[in-house]
Formats: structure tokens, C-alpha cells, sequence
């Protein structure tokens, strides 16, 4: 093979080489460029000889060296600011042509042209400097059509492997792609999605919307919500790049120099436009950077198009290496300005195989299989600066979203390759192999932990099938849903759990009816008859898992039996924001000690009859409103999953007891207000934090109280305060502050031998102060808990994730509030595990 291919270069070769004129001698002519008004040197003057096609740029002093193949030439001379020079040049060897540049005057603002030594750092120097004016942005506002691709593919697979059933299914695909019979690369997801964007610059916000969508009709499609995370907003402009809750350095950052080394900047024409190609490599080993090439437009500094890879040994779990290709164009505005706009955005990420998933070091193996997510996006029709368009008027109309639209040829902004071609006629195929249909079925239950029944019912999780609790002892869950291909608006969902201690039944059944996916619209009526189990966040363990069984804490067990219906609308009300109304009514049974006044009864807690329970029946309206600018989304389970912003969170939640039946009559006002962020450090690694303020107004029983939520496992929470107990403090005004620093390896991928384990060190400091009024005090004076007085509760600790790409253990320490009789079963010293697969 490698034969043929020489012998076409050599043939390609000779038949350039006939092309191109054959002078006797090509002299080298030297130029010198300098100000025609301060005879200063004018460097990165792109020169170009329009009949030999060939070009440079001069250095630091403003020299530039080119060679002459005519025997007659011209000379072109072009620098941002300075008026175009046209130079005649012969064949006549000449030591050095000056050329004084004439500035532009009256158009330009006052630039000052400084030389560095280094033309590479100077040129990048320029661009950092411009990017204010190119990143597409920071542009006022602008429409366009987005077109999408993304495929998950197989590398690799031996002709070993045919009879097997990923050999089977590669004999399927290349039936169809004869032009990769010899390659060894098999389909197993693809999904075409056609949608339009709105971005404002500010108030900065960027909404979008899905016209039509096509997937393969196999059962791999359910994989979608799953890859959603892997469409990153890439700017390339940005200073840090978060990837994968990594953050990367950019070679355009501030930081950028002093990260990265860059190559002299060669001078090109392209498509007519002059051009620098910059090379760029990180600096030193083991830091979130990247090495590739920027294509530079020599008048705007502007990127047209930018080629990179992460540096090698960056640590981001399962991903090997992130491959990046944006290309950019100019347009012009209502101004008649030239504006640059991303015209396409690829993204390849390469998984690593093998022992290498477990973070085990390996040895690099070309012929090993290794799975591929490649996702590539178009974009057209742009429309700059649209007059009367908002984010609020940008959506279709209700009716127009009621019918989905059939995915048709023109919305490909880009024509189908003959592979992705081959793809679909493959699919027919693969639909009717009961041996895919079977194995991809199995690999869905087992990577999801759902079964799956033909679209229409889901059933699980697998996790939750056995659990355990000191008043339920053994606990078994199965539950069911309704999926899309039972109803794409109404989906039906419930469960039913037994507990081997108290011998009772519990079971929740709920009915969620979602009009509207863009503009997301939720309704929901929820009949609940089991203990407490909610969790806040998508990704906080709950305690239906059989994870916990081993690894509960030796303390009291703090549960409520709940009886209880709850109405609740959520809806989108602008890109940015969100909100959640609710309505609660139903009765709480705790497991522990608990009572209030007037009432000085007390139930008496070895009885697990659950009949001598003090209840407390309530009712409560409330209203939660969230900000969340450009946060990324999915919807799974007809639920809006809220996958990640990098920028501040806020959300305000406000609730009232509304005493409208005769046993519910406690009335009361909560508020409260609270800032999180998952933020990109600027070396590795992220900052979660969470500080949250508020306060309850009226005089309340314990269960109505705020109550932090303490851990009741040794399974690291990073929502929890993990060395407080569930019930130890209450409070009706209080502050906590929760953070995580996630060091991303800045320390350990610098220690020889533990950096080839890709392990990521963490810290964390949590924070809480509450408070209670005397009313409320004498109110709940028999029941257990502490405020924390002047002294806010303190816990600190450091650990280490990534182990084995699958755990982490957290060691916190507990610093203060140690004495007293309420803390004889906390934890002043903790070890924290955690089970994990994130990317």
C-alpha cells in the first residue's frame, strides 16, 4: 500500500513540476518595511507574489524574504492599517527592496506596533487583543438555522470477530459502504436534528428549538438523553474552556502565553483572503491545554478556522482525546460591518478501551477496539441584529409545535456522506436480526438499569429493586412507566414497596401530562402512601439504593410516613427563567420523637405499629422561580433534566401554610433565596458552591421548621452537610454555605507514577448558622435539636475521585458542635464513599 501511495506522489509530483515555469535561478528577494512617517518596522506584513502564489510574513523588524519564479512579478504588501502596496519584481537578484507603508488615516483609531522576538506570541499577542470584536458572542443578536449530526461508532474490529455479534452487524453495515469494506468501523447510534437558535448578547441569553429530528428506529436510539452532555458549547474565544467538568486553558486566553509556545506564523492565501497559519503546542505536561492550529485572517485577526486536540495525558475519565474543527466566515451587518460567524463545529471524542476504562495504565494498542462520539454541527441563514425578535416571540406558536414535522431533505445543511448514507440502508437490516434486537435490549437494561417494553413501559431501576432501614427493615421496589410510545404528552407512573420490619405496603402513583417540550410546560398530580425519600437534584443519592445497605451510619433512624397529594405546574417562562408552583396537602408520621405544644403527648418510639404516631396534617401553596442563564437541558422521563450552567444559579422559593381544612391549621410564611455554580477554575477542575439564605415567619412545629439536610449514609453528598445527623439542628432563620473545589489532578498528575492513574483531588468546606425565636423554642421544647447560637456549624475534608474511573473516597472531618447529647451518635470523623460513572 505504502508502494502505491509513492508512486502517486511521485506521478502528482511530476505532473505539478511540468505545471510550474523552470527558471534558470530563482533569486531570493529581501524586502524591509517600515512606517512612510516614523520610519519604525512595520512587522506581520502579509507580502504575496500574484503570479508565483507564494507568500510570507515579515518578522519582528519587518523583514520578509520570498522567492521569484517569473520572470516578472508583482508583489503585494497588506497589513491591517496600512494602504496596500503593489511592488513590480524581476528575476534581477536585489539585495533589499524598502518599502515605506502609508497609514491609513481618518478610518483607524491610533495603533501602536510593538516587535517581540517571538512572531508566534506576537501575532497571538494581536488576536487576544481583537477578540472583544470577533467572538460571534459578544455580537447584539443574530437567528440562525442549526443542522446536527451525531454518530456513535466502533472502531477497530478484527475480521476475527466475524461469526460474533459485532461481527455480524459489521458484515451488515459494509454490504451497504462497500468504500469501507476494508476498514473495520460499525455504526451503532445516528441521529439528524434540524433546529434554530436565537442568541442575545445582552441580557445575554441563547434559546433554541428542535424543528424536526431523524433517528435509526433501534433500540440504540434511547441513548440521546444519555449523549446529550457531550454537545458542548465550544468558543474557542473564551479564556477557560470547561469540557466534561474539566476546565481547559485556551490558546486565546489571557493565560494563553504563558501556557502555550507557538511556531512562526506562515502566510497563505486562501479563498483570496490573506492568512496566517499559527501552530500551537501546550508548554509543559500534564495541564489542560490543548495543541493544534489557528487559521488567522491577516486584516481582522479574526479566527476563519481552528484545529485542536487535548494534549496528551489531560485527565477526563473514559474520554482519550477531544478533537475540535470550528470553521468561521465573514458577514456583513445592517452596518455594512464584517462580521465572523461560526459556520460549522465538530466535536470527536475517542474512548478509551480495555484495561484504560478502569484508569488502569495500559499500553496504547492500535488494532484494540475503541468507541468514537462524533458530533457535527452546521449553521445557515444567519440573520444579524433581527429587528423585533426576543426570546419571547422567537418559539413557534402553540399550534404549530402540536404537529411534529417529518424530517425532510432541506433541512441538511450539508449533504449526507456515503457512509452516513450506507447507514440507513443498513438500518432495515439490523431491525430485523433477532440476535441485534436481543443484545441490544440486554446492553440497554444493563447500562440504564430500565426494561424496556417496546417504547411503551419502563421498568425499574435496577438499583432500587432492595434496599434497607431500621423501621422497614428489607425493603423491595418495583415501579413502572409510561414512555413516548405510549403517549408522547401523557406519561403514567407509580411504584409499590414492602418492608419485611413493619409489614406494610407503600405506593406512589403519579400522572404527568407535558404539552409543550420546547417552551417546556409540566403539569403533574402525584398521590403519595410511603416514608419521606425526595431528593432536590437529579444527581443526589436517595434511599431506595442498594448501594446504602452496608453503608448507613450507626445512628437513630429520622423518617416520616408521609400521606400526601401534591398538584404542580412548571413551565419555561423565558430562556432564562423558570418557575414551579405547588400545592401540598397530606399528613406526616415520624419515626422519632416528636411533639408540640398545646399537645404534651408523645408517641412512644419502640412502637412501630405506627398508630400511636403523633400526626401532623398540613397544606401548603408555594412557588419556586429559578435563573439559569444558557443552562443546557434534556428531558427524560417527561422530567426537564438540568444538565449544566457555568454560570450563577438563582433561585427564589416562596411558601405559605394555608390552613383550609379543620386539622390543618398552621399558618406560616417560608421564604427563601439561593446562589449556586458549577465554576471553571482557570488552571483545573471545578468550584460547585451553594450559599443559601432564608427564614420562616410564624410559630411552627419541628417538621415545619428549616432542617438541614444532614447524611445519614458514609456515601459522600455533596448536597448534605455529611458529618450531621438527619433532625440535629432546626432553625426559622438560618445561612449555609456548601462548596466543592474538584482539583482536576493539578497536584496528583504531577507525582510520577500516580499520574498515570488519572486520579483527581478535592476539597471541600461546608457552612451552616441557624437560629430559632423563643416562640418557636417553647413551642418544640420536647423535642431533640439544637440551634447552633453564635457559632455556625463547621465541617471540612479532602479526598480523591476518579479511582479505578468509578469511585472516590472523601475523608471530612467534623470541627465543632461535639458535645452535647444530641451529637452521641455524630460523626466527628467520617470516611465517604462513592460509586459514580460520569464523564
Amino acid at each position: 500500500m505504502n508502494r502505491w501511495l509513492l508512486l502517486a506522489w511521485m506521478a502528482g509530483w511530476g505532473t505539478l513540476s511540468k505545471a510550474q515555469p523552470k527558471p534558470a535561478s530563482s533569486p531570493l528577494i529581501n524586502v524591509r518595511l517600515t512606517d512612510a512617517a516614523t520610519g519604525a518596522a512595520v512587522p506581520f506584513v502579509s507580502g504575496y507574489l500574484k503570479k508565483g502564489k507564494n507568500g510570507n510574513a515579515s518578522d519582528e523588524l519587518g523583514r520578509l524574504s520570498l522567492t521569484v519564479r517569473y520572470e516578472s512579478d508583482t508583489l503585494i504588501l497588506s497589513q491591517v492599517g496600512y494602504e496596500t502596496a503593489l511592488i513590480p519584481v524581476t528575476l534581477a537578484r536585489v539585495d533589499t527592496i524598502r518599502v515605506r507603508l502609508k497609514a491609513i488615516t481618518g478610518l483607524l483609531q491610533e495603533v501602536t506596533v510593538t516587535g517581540y522576538h517571538d512572531p508566534g506570541k506576537a501575532l497571538m499577542r494581536q488576536i487576544i487583543a481583537h477578540k472583544r470584536t470577533n467572538d460571534p458572542q459578544n455580537r447584539k443578536a443574530w437567528l440562525r438555522e442549526t443542522y446536527g449530526r451525531m454518530e456513535v461508532l466502533i472502531e477497530n474490529l478484527s475480521a476475527s470477530r466475524a461469526g460474533t455479534f459485532m461481527g455480524n452487524l459489521q458484515q451488515v453495515y459494509q454490504h451497504y459502504e462497500h468504500d469501507t469494506a476494508s476498514m473495520s468501523s460499525v455504526p451503532i447510534f445516528f441521529r439528524e436534528q434540524y433546529s434554530r437558535e436565537h442568541h442575545r448578547h445582552s441580557p445575554q441569553s441563547t434559546a433554541s428549538y428542535v424543528v424536526a429530528e431523524q433517528n435509526l428506529g433501534l433500540k440504540t436510539d434511547e441513548l440521546a438523553s444519555k449523549l446529550e452532555r457531550f454537545i458542548i458549547p465550544f468558543d474557542i474565544y473564551d479564556g477557560v474552556i470547561p469540557i466534561l467538568k474539566q476546565s481547559f486553558v485556551g490558546p486565546v486566553s489571557d493565560l494563553g502565553l504563558a501556557y502555550y509556545a507557538f511556531s512562526p506564523p506562515d502566510t497563505l492565501i486562501d479563498n483570496g483572503m490573506n492568512t496566517y497559519r499559527l501552530r500551537f503546542h501546550p508548554k509543559r505536561k500534564h495541564e489542560n491545554t490543548f495543541e493544534g492550529t489557528l487559521l488567522i485572517d491577516a486584516d481582522s485577526y479574526a479566527i476563519r478556522q481552528v484545529d485542536l486536540a487535548t494534549s496528551p495525558g489531560v485527565n477526563m475519565n473514559f474520554v482519550q482525546q477531544l478533537l475540535v474543527r470550528q470553521t468561521f466566515a465573514p458577514l456583513t451587518d445592517a452596518n455594512r460591518e464584517t462580521v465572523w460567524l461560526m459556520t460549522e463545529n465538530s466535536l470527536n471524542f475517542a474512548f478509551k478501551n480495555g484495561l484504560a476504562l478502569l484508569g488502569i495504565p495500559t499500553r496504547e494498542d492500535s488494532t484494540s477496539r475503541q468507541i468514537h462520539l462524533i458530533n457535527t454541527t452546521s449553521y445557515a441563514q444567519y440573520q444579524i441584529d433581527p429587528s423585533g425578535v426576543t426570546a419571547a416571540n422567537f418559539f413557534p406558536t402553540a399550534l404549530e409545535q402540536a404537529t411534529p414535522k417529518p424530517f425532510r431533505d432541506e433541512y441538511r445543511l450539508r449533504p449526507l456522506t456515503m457512509h452516513e448514507q450506507a447507514i440507513y440502508q443498513a438500518v432495515d437490516s439490523l431491525k430485523n436480526t433477532p440476535r441485534f434486537r436481543r443484545t441490544t435490549r440486554m446492553a440497554a437494561f444493563i447500562a440504564s438499569g430500565y426494561w424496556e417494553v417496546g417504547n411503551r413501559w419502563r421498568l425499574g431501576p435496577l438499583s432500587s429493586i432492595m434496599s434497607s432501614s431500621r423501621i422497614e427493615g428489607l425493603r423491595f421496589r418495583t415501579s413502572i412507566w409510561s414512555m413516548e410510545g405510549f403517549d408522547p404528552n401523557w406519561c403514567f407512573w407509580g411504584y409499590l414497596a414492602y418492608g419485611t420490619h413493619d409489614r406494610r405496603f407503600k405506593e406512589v402513583f403519579g400522572v404527568k401530562y407535558v404539552p409543550d417540550r420546547n417552551r417546556y410546560r409540566k403539569y403533574e398530580v402525584t398521590f403519595k402512601n410511603d416514608y419521606d425519600a425526595l431528593v432536590e437534584y437529579d444527581d443526589q443519592l436517595d434511599n431506595d439504593n442498594l448501594f446504602t445497605l452496608a453503608l448507613r451510619k450507626p445512628i437513630p433512624a429520622f423518617q416520616n410516613f408521609m400521606r400526601q397529594v401534591r398538584l404542580s405546574h412548571e413551565r419555561d417562562l423565558s430562556p432564562n427563567w423558570s418557575s414551579k408552583l405547588y400545592v401540598n396537602y397530606g399528613s406526616l408520621s415520624p419515626s422519632f420523637r416528636f411533639s408540640y405544644l398545646p399537645s404534651r403527648r408523645v408517641e412512644n418510639p419502640s412502637d412501630t405499629s405506627h398508630r400511636q404516631l403523633h400526626v401532623l396534617t398540613n397544606s401548603e401553596i408555594g412557588v419556586y422561580f429559578r435563573y439559569a442563564r444558557n443552562e443546557r437541558t434534556t428531558i427524560l422521563n417527561y422530567d426537564k433534566i438540568r444538565l449544566n450552567s457555568w454560570y450563577p444559579v438563582w433561585q427564589f422559593h416562596v411558601a405559605g401554610g394555608v390552613p383550609v381544612f379543620r386539622n390543618t391549621y398552621f399558618d406560616y410564611l417560608k421564604f427563601s433565596v439561593s446562589l449556586s455554580q458549577n465554576l471553571p477554575m482557570p488552571l483545573k477542575g471545578t468550584l460547585y458552591y451553594n450559599l443559601t439564605s432564608g427564614a420562616v415567619l410564624g410559630t411552627v412545629p419541628l417538621l415545619l421548621l428549616h432542617i438541614p439536610r444532614g447524611n445519614p449514609y458514609f456515601v459522600a453528598d455533596k448536597y448534605a452537610f455529611n458529618g450531621m445527623s438527619p433532625y440535629e439542628f432546626a432553625a426559622d432563620r438560618y445561612v449555609s454555605l456548601i462548596t466543592r473545589y474538584s482539583l482536576g489532578g493539578l497536584i496528583l498528575n504531577k507525582i510520577p507514577l500516580l499520574n498515570q492513574f488519572d486520579l483527581r483531588e478535592r476539597v471541600t468546606a461546608n457552612f451552616f448558622w441557624g437560629d430559632l425565636a423563643q416562640t418557636c423554642r417553647n413551642f418544640n421544647q420536647i423535642n431533640s435539636f439544637k440551634t447552633t447560637g453564635r457559632t455556625p456549624y463547621a465541617e471540612v475534608g479532602v479526598g480523591v475521585e476518579n479511582i479505578f474511573n468509578l469511585f472516590s473516597v472523601d475523608c471530612i472531618w467534623r470541627l465543632n458542635h461535639l458535645t452535647s447529647a444530641n451529637t452521641a451518635h455524630a460523626s466527628h470523623f467520617g470516611i465517604y464513599t462513592g460509586v459514580r460513572i460520569q464523564f
